[in-house]
């Protein structure tokens, strides 16, 4: 196999892929990119950790030679990081030879046979529909701080896809915090009969998915029976998804709150992330501290405390209801409070010991968030 390709147009298939390599396998071939020539004159690239993979066509300037060799991944990438802005040759030879060069630069490495290379899973499905990048991209990022990094329970370790219609929510859930996201869209269903569906997909995988994913296009999400698959056109992302039932989130939301606070949201995110500086350092054998949160008349207040100072902070507010003083884990708040939306945001609270509630003053008929972080026990004075 040897063609010739521009480098800007390899690096921008090659770089998103780059997060579907497995490095910690004890199967070599995994720890590479599939590199193959097509019948139609393009070249496909395909990676895959056996969890997840990006599959990624380009043109190529020429194809000399054809054939499908594997290449490890991480020396392939980095020696075309660093080689010249210009046209980019590689080479394989029947000895598994390869040789990457540009200008007066080469490098050369060993290739590894295409039969090596693990079988992808099935990609085609007629459960699908199309939607706008832009949209799943917003809904991703309202989410994705909510979704656990470890837990028993493996649907907390993904986001929940719920597709009706043109109504798509999103949900994730930590143990701590709870984020919702629902947005009335343009979805075109491949099938009429395939309207309503729902699926978890990993939170390792999104952070994967959002790469491909262009504001200005739409892209295809097709379901399977094990792996969701979105395409693009000329890149393919494809993930394993949990197959387990998401928790019943509506019956843990609060319906009885009955304090509420409006309030600015840069005003409250800039007094989070400053009280954050003394919440965040380490007190002795206790771990971190938290922020309290004292709302009285029309006048919210942050304070926090740690072994090395103290912070204290006040900021107007529209208040409802009785006075409260409630701890909360700050970077939890400032989280949620960072991917809301609007110039003011709704607080809803009840007591020291139940869940904050965040919305929207007002809500729209076609975008809604709505976030719910649990409190900490704070000390006794």
């Amino acid at each position: 196999m040897k063609f010739t390709v521009l480098k800007s147009t390899l690096m921008e298939k090659l770089t998103p892929a780059m997060g579907t390599v497995s490095n910690k396998n004890t199967i070599t071939s995994i720890e590479g990119v599939l590199i193959e020539t097509l019948d139609d004159g393009n070249v496909r690239l395909s990676t895959y950790d056996m969890n997840k993979g990006v599959r990624a066509v380009f043109t190529p300037t020429e194809i000399e030679r054809e054939g499908k060799f594997i290449i490890n991944a991480q020396r392939f990438y980095q020696t075309v990081k660093v080689l010249p802005e210009e046209e980019i040759t590689i080479d394989i030879n029947d000895k598994l030879n390869c040789t990457i060069s540009a200008g007066k630069a080469s490098f050369s490495m060993f290739a590894m046979n295409s039969e090596e290379f693990p079988v992808l899973p099935e990609l085609t499905t007629d459960q699908g529909f199309e939607i706008q990048g832009s949209v799943l991209k917003k809904m991703i990022s309202k989410v994705s701080h909510s979704i656990a990094e470890q837990d028993i329970r493996p649907m907390l370790r993904g986001a929940f896809f719920s597709f009706n219609e043109n109504h798509l929510e999103v949900v994730s859930c930590d143990s701590y915090t709870l984020s919702k996201c629902e947005i009335v869209c343009d979805i075109e269903y491949f099938n009429a009969s395939h309207h309503k569906q729902s699926l978890i997909i990993p939170g390792h995988a999104l952070s994967e998915m959002v790469k491909i994913l262009k504001d200005d296009e739409k892209v295809g999400m097709y379901v399977t029976k094990k792996h969701a698959v979105v395409d693009s056109g000329d890149m393919i992302f494809f993930t394993r998804t949990i197959d387990a039932e998401f928790i019943d989130y509506n019956r843990i939301i609060p319906k009885d709150n009955d304090i509420f606070v409006k309030v600015d949201r840069d005003n409250l995110l800039t007094g989070l992330e400053r009280a954050n500086i003394i919440a965040e350092e380490k007190i002795q054998n206790s771990g971190k501290s938290y922020v309290k949160i004292e709302v009285e008349n029309q006048f919210m207040t942050l304070t926090s405390s740690s072994v090395n100072g103290k912070v204290y902070d006040e900021m107007d507010c529209e208040h409802e209801g009785n006075d409260l003083e409630i701890g909360f884990n700050c970077r939890y708040l400032i989280n949620s409070v960072k991917v809301a939306e609007g110039e003011k945001i709704l607080l809803s609270m009840k007591s020291p010991t139940q869940a904050i509630t965040i919305e929207p003053v007002e809500k729209d008929d076609e975008f809604n968030y709505f976030y719910m972080i649990l409190p900490v026990r704070m000390s006794e004075k």
